[in-house]
């Protein structure tokens, strides 16, 4: 069952403001603009399908970092993150050795920081877990289960680690005016009380911290993931189909929200919403045949008694009410918003709907299949991917905004 949605696009106009692409109103999608009671929202409609912007992501990546085998600093392992500094080095975080690793511009090794461990600068199971700008020139590396945070000089050398008051673990990113947006961390605990069958959801909490990790200010609780819970077993697994959180800095504003519907909400840091973008989206309900197909995939490669027995275990795993409206989002350097859709069973396609900084629709742009984005830059994708070894690699590709 299909449901078309269009936020408020039709409402009434006497209070909107209507703009067309920059070729004509009637060269690109539309946006509709209204401001109630404060907060800005804008209703776009969505590009038509097949187009795409004309922007272009190059063809191939200016720089790859990454080796199968030689010196250990290239053999890189669980990246969570990576970013590139104005002076062109690249620090990537490598959880695998619970390490980050700087790079010069053309993908020369020149260090490595941290190492697992408890102390200043090392970083727990999992750690470093996403590494990005600091104000000035320095990086901060996020250790989400050790519920803290580090920053390094350029150089990459350790300056300080703090804390995230409770109940923050997730250093989500930095604001212009170095405050801290943080959150809880999307994993299934059982409530209180009865457990849960079917899809299960537990809500995440936000917050802004002061750069040493005091607490400020509170942006309550907002929708986690979908659990499938299995009341009987009293166990849960990640569900599929799930709807799930999405979050990032977006100027001076935070984006906190679900995936549920197309719509994007921004809030200041003192909690107020300042900015609603909604986009033309079709609501898709996953039916037991969907369903029945993923686990059938997932579990295609295991021997015939291991596979029966997995597909037993999710044989009755409850439905989610939709699929989600698309997958997740980014913010670039220039304050564009990306948009990736929604991927169904077998498409291997990235495509993203950009977004201009005031959230008005401008096209599809598609990116390399298997790149996991880390940072848009002005003329840049920051990435990993891995090769048909299994190899990981971090890789810079070009970025022509040019085109209209």
């Amino acid at each position: 069952m299909r449901n078309f949605i269009l936020g408020g696009l039709f409402a009434t106009t006497a209070c909107f403001t209507t703009y067309g692409s920059a070729r004509g109103a009637n060269a690109g999608p539309q946006a509709v603009v209204r401001d109630s009671a404060g907060v800005t929202i804008v209703d776009n409609e969505m590009p038509p399908p097949g187009t795409r912007l004309g922007w272009r992501v190059g063809g191939e990546p200016t720089l790859s970092i990454g080796a199968a085998e030689g010196d250990p600093a290239y053999e890189l392992f669980r990246v969570a993150d990576a970013t590139r500094l104005p002076n062109g080095r690249i620090v990537v975080a490598n959880s695998g050795s619970a390490e980050l690793r700087m790079f010069d511009a053309s993908g020369t090794h020149l260090g490595s920081r941290g190492g697992q461990g408890e102390g200043p600068g090392e970083f727990g199971g999992g750690g470093p877990s996403g590494v990005g700008r600091w104000p000035g020139d320095s990086i901060s590396a996020s250790d989400t289960y050790a519920r803290r945070f580090s920053v390094f000089d350029a150089n990459g050398e350790h300056g300080r680690t703090s804390s995230l008051p409770d109940p923050y673990w997730r250093l989500i990113g930095v604001l212009p005016d170095g405050k801290l947006f943080v959150g809880t961390v999307s994993s299934f605990r059982p409530p209180d009380g009865e457990f849960p069958d079917g899809v299960a959801r537990i809500d995440l909490e936000y917050g802004i911290v002061a750069a040493d990790g005091g607490a400020l200010s509170t942006l309550g609780t907002h929708p986690g993931a979908e659990w499938a819970a299995d009341a009987e077993t009293m166990s849960v697994r990640p569900h599929p189909f799930s709807r799930s959180p999405i979050w990032a800095v977006w100027g001076n504003l935070v984006v906190i929200g679900a995936n549920d519907r197309y719509e994007i909400r921004a809030y200041a840091t003192d909690g107020g919403l300042a900015r609603v973008v909604r986009r033309e989206h079709e609501v898709e309900r996953p039916t037991r045949r969907d369903l029945d197909a993923y686990h059938a995939r997932r579990y295609e490669s295991l021997s015939g008694q291991e596979r029966s027995a997995a597909l037993a275990a999710v044989a009755d795993m409850a439905l989610t009410e939709a699929f989600p409206a698309f997958n997740t989002i980014r913010v670039d350097a220039l304050e564009y918003l990306w948009v990736e859709e929604y991927r169904r069973l077998g498409e291997t396609d990235r495509v993203w709907t950009v977004f201009d900084p005031g959230g008005r629709v401008l096209g599809f742009l598609e990116t390399p299949p298997g790149l996991r984005m880390f940072e848009i830059g002005p003329d840049y994708i920051l990435g990993a991917t891995y090769d048909e070894l299994g190899v990981e690699y971090v890789q810079l590709w070009p970025l022509d905004r040019s085109g209209t």
